[in-house]
């Protein structure tokens, strides 16, 4: 079936279909637009209302959500639009195909991160860029055709840096749980940390020759005795959900940092500096086989009374042929010898499928929460 060629008035279509939230706003431009969007200051006329546009698209905090309604559109010569999709062939699975609602409208909703999308830095955003392709009916019934020219380039644009004060942000990747015990309220802390840590990193985006700061910490609203942090395990997933895979454990057995006995590795705790603090660096890694560059991180984190032993609560990672621990009495990572026995050269390792889940058990009468962030985004190595 040959290929032709339809004139559509997208053009107006996307002018007016600006819906954004969370300080983002879906762009409609070309690349070599980009450099005067940055320039200069952008000015916005009122937007029509969403029923009445043919595209819509809302940038969230970490999903893309597409709304296109075909009777809005106006293509000459008339043909039917029967389907979108986000991203080239192949690039997702099924939430990259748009569905159906019953008012007709096609609907994608996807991960920032998925369906092919790339992301870009400039000085004051971060930009995720991908391409909506448009199906339209064929001559033979059931047949559906791409259409030269029917491929729309979206970008959503995020703000670098973020007024916490504002509220207009609540990013999935600085997280805040609260443990409350019958006598104590703590707020278990799981943030990403500048180079220095000296503040808090809010921009979720490292290349992969960057280290990845991660800060665990505690804060408390009574009186206490002196309480330690620790890290039982850790695991990586590309999802929010744990329990999904494939799954990545790179802390295990009551903390220790198994991700840095692999060769090549140079992940580790870092000597502590306070007791409610624990400062964890993680070498960035994609999951084997899989062309997502974001993943989530959970942690089991816990305290205990500094005053009392527990030998079986570490922070131990492995340098120089040994395990060292973050406190300073390397004996408690003896428990350690063999949690990396598996551990070969970090490309060919990492079929995550195969990580057992950490048998990790939580006393009742210890503090504890599971703490979730994400999403982090992996880019190829910076030049």
């Amino acid at each position: 079936m040959p290929r032709f060629s339809v004139c559509f008035m997208l053009s107006l279509c996307l002018l007016r279909a600006r819906s954004y939230t969370y300080q983002s706003e879906p762009l409609f431009l070309t690349y070599s637009e980009l450099a005067a969007l940055e320039a200069a200051p952008q000015s916005e006329a009122p937007a029509a209302s969403e029923d009445h546009q043919a595209l819509v698209v809302s940038c969230q905090e970490d999903s893309m959500e597409i709304v296109m309604r075909p009777h809005l559109l106006h293509p000459d010569p008339p043909v039917e639009l029967v389907g979108l999709r986000l991203g080239p062939p192949g690039s997702g699975g099924d939430g990259c195909t748009a569905r159906r609602s019953e008012d007709g409208a096609f609907i994608i909703r996807a991960p920032l991160a998925e369906c092919g999308s790339r992301v870009t830095l400039t000085d004051s955003a971060v930009l995720y860029s991908n391409t909506l392709v448009l199906f339209f009916a064929g001559s033979s019934p059931g047949e559906a055709v791409q259409v030269d020219g029917a491929a729309v380039p979206l970008l959503c644009r995020y703000k670098r840096r973020y007024l916490v004060s504002s509220g207009a942000l609540r990013p999935t990747w600085a997280s805040l749980v609260s443990d409350l015990s019958a006598h104590l309220s703590f707020d278990f802390y799981l943030r990403l940390m500048t180079d220095d840590w000296s503040s808090e990193r809010h921009l979720p985006v490292y290349f992969m020759n960057e280290k990845v700061n991660i800060q665990a910490s505690i804060g408390h609203h009574h009186h206490h005795p002196p309480l330690r942090l620790y890290a039982g395990s850790c695991v990586a997933t590309l999802t929010p959900d744990v329990d999904s895979h494939p799954r990545y454990p790179f802390i295990d057995r009551q903390g220790c940092f198994t991700d840095s006995q692999l060769r090549g590795s140079s992940s580790s705790f870092l000597p502590r500096v306070r007791d409610d603090l624990l400062h964890i660096q993680l070498e960035p890694f994609l999951f084997h086989q899989d062309r997502r560059h974001s993943i989530y991180i959970t942690c089991y984190l816990e305290v205990v009374p500094v005053s009392k032993k527990h030998p079986e609560k570490k922070a131990c990672f492995f340098t120089a042929g040994r395990w060292r621990s973050a406190d300073g009495d390397d004996r408690v990572c003896e428990s350690c010898d063999g949690a990396g026995e598996a551990a070969g050269s970090r490309s060919a390792d990492f079929i995550h499928e195969r990580v057992q889940r950490s048998n990790l058990e939580h006393r009742l009468n210890e503090l504890h929460r599971k703490t979730t962030l994400g999403p982090i985004t992996f880019l190829p190595e910076q030049e």
